[in-house]
């Protein structure tokens, strides 16, 4: 019974990629709030024995930039990351929504020093972040420069893994990080919104929905027709 047998491999196949259609469409619907995410994909393509494959990569494309007020946020125009500094590593992120460590160094959300470290002058005035990532503050009347973000880049950076807390690490798809800014620019009192579209997150659902349950149907068909076909023999 090779016919029903490649039948229900095919099948099994389709219900293991849309089911990871369905993971990924959810994680994208989680995080529609999430300032500089950014959205999975999952690529389906038919492999040699017309098993779908399902290849995943990250749609970089640029969000939009939303104003907040806050100096603390700060949104990127263009293709660099703001690098923070992990236990393990070096994180890359495009969330800009920072704030200070209790010892007044500039952190992200997840208290990750930002690459310098930039310190903060608790006793000073309001810090400014120029385009181009460089940090001063005004401190008794003079105007101090307090350090440089320095953006980083990637050869292909959808190939990125997504790491906890909005954090991205680089992989063999990716490339290296390339040291500076790369055109990019930084907004300060701004974030960059999540580039998910809710209704386009919604169709990719229902459809891969509708893909698995059909897949579930074959399978259930193909196993009832096989126990029949050794019934009779």
């Amino acid at each position: 019974m090779p016919d029903l047998t490649s039948a229900i491999l095919t099948a099994a196949g389709s219900l293991n990629a849309q089911g990871t259609v369905l993971g990924v469409t959810a994680d994208n619907i989680a995080n529609a709030l999430t300032p500089g995410y950014k959205r999975g994909e999952a690529v389906l393509v038919s492999g040699v024995t017309q098993i779908p494959e399902v290849f995943l990569r990250r749609d970089v494309s640029q969000g939009a930039i939303a104003p907040t007020g806050n100096p603390n946020d700060l949104a990127i125009v263009g293709n660099g990351f703001f690098q923070v500094q992990q236990s393990g590593g070096i994180g890359y992120t495009r969330d800009g929504s920072l704030g200070l460590s209790a010892n007044a160094v500039m952190v992200d959300v997840n208290g990750n020093p930002v690459i310098g470290p930039i310190q903060i002058n608790p006793a000073g005035g309001p810090v400014t972040v120029a385009p181009d990532g460089t940090v001063s503050q005004t401190v008794n009347g003079a105007t101090q420069v307090l350090g440089q973000i320095d953006l980083a880049s990637f050869p292909n950076a959808g190939g990125l893994a997504p790491a906890s807390g909005n954090l991205f690490t680089p992989t063999t798809a990716s490339g290296q990080p390339i040291a500076g800014a790369d055109g990019s620019q930084i907004v300060q009192g701004a974030i960059e919104a999540p580039n998910v579209d809710l209704a386009t997150e919604f169709i990719n659902m229902i459809t891969a929905k509708a893909v698995y349950e059909a897949s579930a149907k074959v399978i259930t068909t193909a196993d009832n027709m096989e126990k029949r076909l050794l019934d009779i023999a």
